[in-house]
């Protein structure tokens, strides 16, 4: 059948003919502009927008006050998801299909009008229209009779605000709408009609489309300009509180006739997301419930040479872009250093040529609010490489902050909001005295991985996963190369133990009487009131965690080490290291210092001791010396052959050792795989002493289906 139908014809053929309702709930707006009617899906977290039809099977005709009904009223089990709206010139009910096929519904009972402002909840479809009135239609009588004719109830004669769509809110059955003229957001009764002013939205305007996702978030969209703005009913309180404040969301399309529908069960961002995001901490508007920057990825628009990958959310600690997905997040270097009072350079590159704007928060309070804190203003880039002098401000407060990077075609972006094309990479960045250095481990952005096997002194089932950390430390120098400070950030990668462990760092060569009380231990990027420093060692020892156990998201047993085990990095840290005045930082070792385990005091210790030496059960790195605490009783037992008095410690007689430190990420054994099972070369490493297979932790040489890799 022709999809060019008049509407006489239509109203004569039976719409079980052709009318299939929508599959599920989408998480896409739909916006319907112009007359004729065109139809477009809205990302509405993006703005992006995609023209579905302009052929509704109405010729030269538009539809206005359009809803979505999810199908799901008092009748459990109905799905008869539909989109109703109103016929314009013909003054009639329609019914959009999936195709978005329209068929004209007849009702008797609404007056001789035009209506432009409507929307479906609860199997009803609601019809205001000032000076007119505001009106009900029962739609379950389509269910069993597709052809029935329906009845409007009037709910009130007088319908007095002055605006052109409203939108069910989920949680509560009311209405909301924003008046034009003044910008005010409104309730209305749906039992009474009565109207209750919230609040001042802060925006005028025609807003000729509403929507609600499932959170209870409010979307209009202005018909003059295209903005999307977000208006926060999540809860009550919001509501009673009147912060209903519209913040600019997105930018979608412009028109001079606009209305929307959209499923208000449905989130806004669904499972096939095709967004990127953020993974700065939250206070600098990261998440989407915070308005964070994102980007509609597939647009050739991005930063450096790998493409961003797609994201539900922005990533905050212990996640980041990097940890969750690709690597993508190497558009941004950092060529010199950000010394405070000098220009330092920034090397970006582009997909192809486009806009980009940058914001390094210089005094360290969390945001990217202040006035000098954009960096980059919507400056044009090169396909390529661009380098970008910035000036750091002499009131640039020292120590660690953030930068946020946004490129995309259009440009004239924020720090926050979403946009069509292009890709935000969040750094975490250093400001420094003039005159002061910086060298890392195992480099700037990468990670050092040290990974232990915790039956020491037996050798076990040696899949060295017990514990996997992943790290890097960077050290501060001054003018006279001296260490003025020492940073160290990890993460609990796996851990596939079954005892409860400890991780810590020794930094062999300084005591505890030369740390400074400035330092600060962080877990998650949230201040801890300790700064592990223990308090009973003579060294200078900093206890990360004494019990790595405790750390872990509820789920799986063997934590990122079975195959099936996805679970999200949970447990992120950072140690923030000063040293007292006059301390001669010349004495401490080289970088990677002591990164160690140990047994949890109290738990459970090993199969076999016929003691618990608790925290005197320490696990280091081969032929590094354990640290004062250590129960030097276990030495030699089972299949340990340290020998103090020739530095030998923590390795067998074949010289496998109980801890592994590799320089770059690295892909573990799975539970219960021997690490020489896994990589076959890695026997011939141990027992010549390094001097064969110094490469023998690639992922290429490891054995297929042996070793852990993330699914994410």
């Amino acid at each position: 059948m022709s999809r060019l139908l008049t509407a006489a014809l239509l109203t004569t053929v039976s719409p079980l003919a052709f009318a299939s309702p929508f599959d599920t709930c989408p998480s896409k707006a739909y916006l319907f502009q112009s007359n004729p009617v065109q139809v477009h899906s809205v990302n509405l977290v993006t703005g992006s927008t995609t023209l579905i039809t302009n052929d509704v099977g109405l010729s030269n005709s538009g539809i206005n006050a359009v809803g979505f009904d999810n199908g799901t009223g008092d009748g459990v089990g109905f799905e008869h998801k539909y989109i109703y709206g109103f016929e314009k010139s013909r003054k009639k009910v329609v019914r959009l299909d999936k195709d978005f096929n329209a068929q004209v519904i007849e009702v008797n009972g609404l007056p001789n009008y035009s209506f432009y402002v409507g929307d479906v909840y609860d199997r009803y479809y609601y019809l205001y229209g000032p000076s007119q009135g505001f009106y009900k239609i029962d739609l379950t009588p389509l269910d069993s009779d597709p052809n029935a004719t329906l009845e409007a109830e009037t709910i009130s004669t007088s319908a007095p605000l002055g605006i052109t769509d409203f939108a069910f809110h989920p949680g509560n059955n009311n209405l909301y709408a924003v008046k034009n003229s003044n910008g005010k957001l409104y309730e209305i009764n749906t039992s009474t009609g009565a109207t209750t002013e919230i609040g001042k939205t802060g925006e005028t305007g025609t807003f000729g489309a509403g929507y609600f996702d499932v959170d209870g978030y409010y979307y209009v969209s202005r018909n003059g300009d295209g903005e999307i703005f977000r208006i926060d009913l999540s809860d009550t309180d919001n509501i009673n509180s009147d912060t209903v404040g519209a913040e600019g969301f997105a930018a979608g399309p412009n028109s001079n006739q606009n209305d929307g529908a959209r499923c208000e069960d449905a989130p806004v961002i669904d499972e096939d997301s095709t967004i990127d995001f953020g993974d700065a901490p939250d206070s600098y508007k990261t998440k989407l419930s915070s308005n964070g920057p994102r980007h509609e990825i597939n647009s050739g628009y991005y930063l450096g040479s790998i493409a961003p990958d797609s994201e539900g959310d922005g990533f905050v600690s212990p996640l980041d872009d990097n940890k969750a997905g690709l690597s993508d997040e190497d558009g941004v270097g950092f060529v010199t250093a950000l010394e405070v009072g000098k220009t330092a350079l920034v090397s970006v590159q582009a997909s192809q040529a486009g806009r980009l704007s940058a914001w390094i928060d210089w005094n360290g309070d969390g945001d990217f609010e202040d006035s000098n804190e954009r960096i980059v203003n919507n400056s044009l880039l090169s396909a390529g490489t661009n380098t970008i002098s910035v000036a750091v401000p002499a009131g640039a407060t020292i120590g660690s902050t953030w930068s946020r990077f946004r490129f995309s075609e259009a440009g004239g972006l924020s720090f926050d909001g979403g946009a069509t094309t292009g890709e935000v990479e969040d750094h975490p960045v250093t400001i420094m005295e003039d005159g002061s250095s910086m060298r890392h481990y195992p480099n700037e952005s990468g990670y050092a991985t040290v990974a232990f096997e915790d039956n020491w002194p037996k050798e076990g089932d040696y899949d060295m996963n017990d514990v996997v950390i992943r790290f890097r430390i960077t050290e501060t120098l001054n003018k006279d190369d001296e260490i003025t400070r020492v940073l160290i950030k990890g993460y609990l990668a796996a851990y596939g133990a079954g005892y409860h462990n400890g991780f810590a760092f020794r930094l062999p060569g300084l005591n505890r009487e030369d740390i400074n009380a400035a330092t600060t231990m962080s877990y998650n990027m949230v201040l801890q009131e300790e700064n592990g420093l223990e308090s009973d060692a003579n060294e200078a020892i900093f206890i990360v965690s004494d019990d790595l156990k405790g750390k872990l998201p509820d789920g799986c047993m063997y934590y990122r080490t079975a195959q099936h085990c996805q679970e999200a990095i949970s447990f992120e840290f950072e140690i923030d290291v000063y040293f007292n005045e006059g301390v001669d930082t010349n004495s401490l070792v080289a970088m990677p210092y002591d990164p160690f385990m140990f047994a949890t005091p109290g738990a459970y210790v090993r199969d076999g001791l016929w003691y618990n030496p608790g925290r005197g059960l320490e696990i280091h790195l081969a032929d590094q010396a354990p640290t004062e605490k250590f129960d030097t009783y276990w030495y030699g037992w089972w299949s340990d052959s340290s020998d103090p008095e020739n530095d030998r410690y923590f390795k067998t007689t074949d010289n496998h050792p109980w801890a592994l430190l590799i320089t770059d990420e690295w892909s573990w054994p799975r539970e219960h795989v021997d690490l020489v099972d896994a990589y076959s070369e890695f026997a011939g490493y141990a027992e010549s002493g390094g001097e064969n297979n110094a490469m023998w932790y690639l992922l290429e040489k490891a054995t297929a289906d042996k070793t852990y890799s993330s699914e994410e």
